[in-house]
């Protein structure tokens, strides 16, 4: 009898916990959702929105990615942990890609993220636009490459690559693994380093 009860608690307890994850799930996207939905009636159509609205479907995250994303920006964006990305947050940040980025970069790129017009990246529904459909259009490939391109002298070096990812965290094995992998896997002639023609290429759907 006691055997019956105790595993009868078992499988209350667990159906408990699944029905609060997917109910804790369905909140935070219609939460999403909601802001996104808010954004939208606010914003002035222009020749190129700050971010693409994403459809319903699109932004449905399950809570395992939606922590992975929240760690993400607390770690390498928002320091103080607030849910909000600031000027010299992102400036922060960027200068991990390139110690010497101006103001006028960091200003641009928060522009072009800041769906609200509230002079900073915030978690929701910013980054989560970010994360949930990815920009691939010439201007973002263009900002990328400056960034990336420390020296300026027009080209995207190997080295460039596993300093950039070594600053934001890599261990030297990633990071060499994720500049051959991924970056020069667009070296077409195979001289180590992407001109804009090669790196522009990493950005096509």
């Amino acid at each position: 009898m006691q055997t019956w009860i105790y595993w009868t608690f078992v499988v209350t307890l667990v159906i408990l916990q699944q029905t609060m994850a997917t109910t804790l799930t369905n909140l935070f996207n219609k939460s999403v959702l909601k802001g996104l939905e808010k954004i939208r009636k606010r914003q002035q159509h222009g020749p190129e929105p700050a971010a693409a609205f994403p459809s319903v479907n699109q932004i449905c995250f399950g809570l395992d990615q939606l922590e992975a994303y929240k760690d993400q920006f607390a770690t390498f964006i928002d320091h103080n942990n607030d849910g909000r990305a600031s000027f010299e947050e992102i400036k922060h940040y960027l200068q991990k890609y390139n110690n010497k980025v101006t103001d006028d970069q960091v200003r641009s790129f928060l522009l072009r993220r800041d769906t609200n017009g509230d002079g900073e990246v915030d978690f929701i529904p910013d980054y989560l636009t970010e994360m949930a459909t990815p920009n691939y259009s010439a201007t973002t490939a263009r900002e990328w490459f400056n960034l990336e391109d420390a020296d300026q002298d027009g080209y995207v070096t190997k080295d460039e690559l596993i300093a950039i990812a070594r600053n934001i965290g890599m261990s030297p094995e990633k990071a060499e693994e994720t500049a051959n992998g991924y970056y020069m896997g667009a070296d077409v002639n195979g001289d180590r380093q992407l001109d804009w023609k090669e790196y522009s290429s990493l950005f096509t759907e």
